[in-house]
């Protein structure tokens, strides 16, 4: 297994493992807003290609997508022109979804300073893959005086996973998405 920069050529292929990662959250959805989601959320946080990895096996077995906070991208708006496509219930459900990923993402920008990281999307099908994408984005933070790495989970995924690898729990939230109850959890490393 090799850890290399992520490229737009990557993003087809990283679609497919978001939807084979997530994809129960979201099977009770029309394929469409599946699609959607899981293309805005790589879109959304491919921000620094600098700070963005692949894992790669013969083909793509996982991804880590950091930035600074002052990084941008269009895919925002390209958010807003997609969801026009969509039926009345999914736009309603992807503007709530939409919401809550940026009300949580100020949150996080909120507690960090300049010199610091948002690791916000991470994901791996490969056993050890994880450890592996995490300490390349740690090595890169430090060659680059980067002081820490913010990240937000919720309770739908293995947020112990972060405390198992030194993150400290800085902020919980109780949030409610789309008529689901969850905690917002708001994650700090140290470099």
């Amino acid at each position: 297994m090799i850890v290399r920069n992520f490229t737009d050529n990557d993003v087809e292929e990283a679609s497919k493992i978001s939807h084979l990662v997530w994809g129960n959250l979201y099977e009770k959805e029309s394929c469409e807003l599946q699609k959607l989601i899981y293309d805005f959320t790589l879109e959304y946080y491919y921000l620094n290609n600098t700070f963005s990895f692949a894992l790669d096996e013969n083909g793509l077995k996982g991804l880590v997508f950091a930035s600074l906070k002052t990084d941008k991208n269009g895919s925002v708006e390209n958010f807003k022109t997609k969801i026009q496509n969509l039926s009345d219930n999914d736009r309603i459900i992807a503007l709530n979804l939409f919401d809550y990923v940026e009300n949580t993402g100020r949150e996080v920008k909120n507690a960090m300073g300049d010199d610091d990281l948002m690791m916000g999307l991470f994901i791996s099908t490969q056993k050890g893959g994880g450890r592996m994408l995490l300490s390349k984005l740690i090595e890169t933070a430090k060659e680059r005086d980067i002081k820490n790495i913010y990240l937000w989970t919720d309770t739908t995924c293995d947020f112990d996973y972060y405390q198992k690898n030194k993150f400290t729990l800085v902020k919980e939230i109780e949030c409610n998405v789309n008529n689901k109850n969850i905690n917002t959890l708001i994650f700090k490393k140290e470099i």
